[in-house]
């Protein structure tokens, strides 16, 4: 359609040509395609999980046996013990490993955030107010990305 055409049409009130409509149609059902593709279609399941608190791993545990763990601060450190039944701290977070699932069940942080996520069977817990990070591992998850983020931050960490 060339350009008298098509201000014709805008004059006539028609807005759009079916080769438009018919563009815009593929545009959005290619765009369902991929949100579908990207979360639901169902990952590989990692069988451990590692903690991190300011970018440093602090904690590693398998994900085969139920167990809770409690992670908290303490100065300038971040402490993961298994969890006995009482939070007596601050700056907690309680994680749960259930059914080869990991998740946060309570936190004293502000927005909960790390608790909305849910349960994890892959992918990260993040938790901003507490710097923590929980990442799902093993199970073939692991990525040149992120063995390579991790090199670079022992690499800086030996440097300073």
């Amino acid at each position: 359609m060339n350009r008298r055409e098509k201000i014709a049409r805008i004059r006539m009130g028609r807005w759009f040509a079916w080769g438009d409509v018919i563009v815009l149609a593929a545009a959005v059902l290619l765009m369902a395609a991929c949100f579908l593709i990207a979360f639901y279609i169902p990952k590989e399941e990692g069988d451990s999980f590692s903690v991190y608190f300011r970018g440093e791993k602090i904690f590693t545990a398998g994900m085969e046996e139920d167990a809770e763990y409690l992670f908290y601060i303490d100065g300038n450190e971040g402490i993961v013990i298994p969890y006995t039944g009482a939070v007596d701290r601050s700056d907690y977070n309680l994680i749960r490993v259930q059914g080869g699932s990991v998740c946060v069940l309570s936190a004293d942080c502000p927005d909960k955030t790390c608790i909305y996520l849910g349960e994890r069977t892959w992918g990260e817990i993040l938790c901003m107010a507490h710097e923590m990070m929980i990442r799902v591992e093993g199970g073939g998850l692991e990525t040149d990305i992120s063995v390579s983020y991790t090199h670079l931050r022992a690499h800086e960490t030996l440097r300073h």
